[in-house]
Protein backbone atom coordinates (compact mmCIF):
# COMPACT_ATOMS: atom_id res chain seq x y z
CA UNK A 1 0.00 0.00 0.00
CA UNK A 2 1.60 3.26 -1.15
CA UNK A 3 1.24 6.75 0.18
CA UNK A 4 -2.18 8.22 -0.42
CA UNK A 5 -3.92 4.88 -0.87
CA UNK A 6 -6.96 4.09 1.24
CA UNK A 7 -7.40 0.44 0.31
CA UNK A 8 -8.92 -0.47 3.67
CA UNK A 9 -11.62 2.16 3.33
CA UNK A 10 -11.87 2.57 -0.46
CA UNK A 11 -12.51 6.28 -0.07
CA UNK A 12 -11.83 8.67 -2.92
CA UNK A 13 -9.78 11.76 -2.20
CA UNK A 14 -11.94 14.83 -1.58
CA UNK A 15 -11.83 17.57 -4.17
CA UNK A 16 -12.40 21.24 -3.41
CA UNK A 17 -14.83 23.43 -5.34
CA UNK A 18 -13.35 25.81 -7.90
CA UNK A 19 -11.97 28.94 -6.24
CA UNK A 20 -11.81 27.41 -2.75
CA UNK A 21 -8.44 26.72 -1.18
CA UNK A 22 -7.73 24.42 1.73
CA UNK A 23 -6.50 27.41 3.74
CA UNK A 24 -9.83 29.24 3.37
CA UNK A 25 -11.62 26.17 4.68
CA UNK A 26 -9.45 26.02 7.79
CA UNK A 27 -9.53 29.66 8.87
CA UNK A 28 -11.76 30.86 11.66
CA UNK A 29 -12.46 34.13 13.41
CA UNK A 30 -9.48 35.79 15.09
CA UNK A 31 -9.30 36.30 18.84
CA UNK A 32 -11.74 38.93 20.08
CA UNK A 33 -10.84 40.64 23.35
CA UNK A 34 -14.47 41.71 23.82
CA UNK A 35 -15.57 38.06 23.93
CA UNK A 36 -12.66 36.07 25.40
CA UNK A 37 -14.79 33.37 27.05
CA UNK A 38 -15.34 29.92 25.62
CA UNK A 39 -18.98 30.65 24.80
CA UNK A 40 -18.79 32.50 21.49
CA UNK A 41 -22.51 33.33 21.16
CA UNK A 42 -21.98 37.10 21.32
CA UNK A 43 -19.04 36.91 18.90
CA UNK A 44 -21.17 34.87 16.47
CA UNK A 45 -24.05 37.36 16.63
CA UNK A 46 -21.70 40.35 16.23
CA UNK A 47 -19.97 38.82 13.18
CA UNK A 48 -23.36 37.99 11.59
CA UNK A 49 -24.46 41.61 11.97
CA UNK A 50 -21.06 42.89 10.83
CA UNK A 51 -21.31 40.90 7.60
CA UNK A 52 -24.66 42.41 6.64
CA UNK A 53 -23.51 45.91 7.52
CA UNK A 54 -20.39 45.38 5.38
CA UNK A 55 -22.37 43.98 2.45
CA UNK A 56 -24.80 46.89 2.67
CA UNK A 57 -22.03 49.45 2.23
CA UNK A 58 -19.34 47.61 0.25
CA UNK A 59 -21.24 44.86 -1.52
CA UNK A 60 -21.51 41.20 -0.59
CA UNK A 61 -18.65 40.16 -2.88
CA UNK A 62 -16.08 42.52 -1.33
CA UNK A 63 -13.07 40.63 0.12
CA UNK A 64 -13.49 42.11 3.61
CA UNK A 65 -17.16 41.10 3.67
CA UNK A 66 -16.34 37.59 2.52
CA UNK A 67 -13.77 37.27 5.32
CA UNK A 68 -16.39 38.29 7.91
CA UNK A 69 -18.83 35.82 6.33
CA UNK A 70 -16.31 32.98 6.71
CA UNK A 71 -15.83 34.00 10.33
CA UNK A 72 -19.49 33.98 11.28
CA UNK A 73 -20.05 30.74 9.36
CA UNK A 74 -17.27 29.10 11.40
CA UNK A 75 -18.62 30.46 14.71
CA UNK A 76 -22.39 30.17 14.32
CA UNK A 77 -24.49 27.01 14.25
CA UNK A 78 -26.25 26.60 10.89
CA UNK A 79 -29.65 26.49 12.61
CA UNK A 80 -29.11 29.98 14.02
CA UNK A 81 -27.99 31.39 10.69
CA UNK A 82 -31.02 29.86 8.96
CA UNK A 83 -33.40 31.28 11.56
CA UNK A 84 -31.76 34.73 11.42
CA UNK A 85 -31.91 34.70 7.61
CA UNK A 86 -35.64 33.95 7.77
CA UNK A 87 -36.16 36.73 10.33
CA UNK A 88 -34.20 39.20 8.18
CA UNK A 89 -36.23 38.34 5.08
CA UNK A 90 -39.51 38.76 6.95
CA UNK A 91 -38.36 42.03 8.57
CA UNK A 92 -38.34 40.78 12.16
CA UNK A 93 -34.63 40.33 12.82
CA UNK A 94 -33.77 41.76 16.26
CA UNK A 95 -30.39 43.12 15.28
CA UNK A 96 -28.78 46.35 14.14
CA UNK A 97 -28.51 45.70 10.42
Amino acid sequence: MGAGENSALDIEAASLPVGVSAKSLLTTAPYNAKNPQTNQTKHCYAKYNEFFRCSKFQGEDHDACQEVRRQFMSLCPKEWVGRWDEQRESGFFPGPL
